[in-house]
């Protein structure tokens, strides 16, 4: 999968998660994050976003069960 789609695809499930609540889409989404934070063409600062949101994800889909 190429960055720009590992890219949208990580944005429509953080959307999916954030409209509905679902935990699925959550743990997908960080899985594409982390995908993304270990690509060696992506720069600190998004590596850094990604990672953080990858945290934030975990913590709720782990208080909404």
């Amino acid at each position: 999968m190429q960055s720009h789609d590992l890219y949208a695809g990580a944005l429509t499930l953080v959307m999916r998660h954030d409209l509905t609540g679902c935990a699925r889409s959550a743990h997908q989404a960080v899985d594409l994050l982390e995908r993304l934070a270990a690509s060696s063409t992506l720069d600190g600062d998004t590596r850094s976003l990604c990672e953080q949101m990858c945290e934030r994800l975990l913590d709720q889909a782990e208080h909404a069960l």
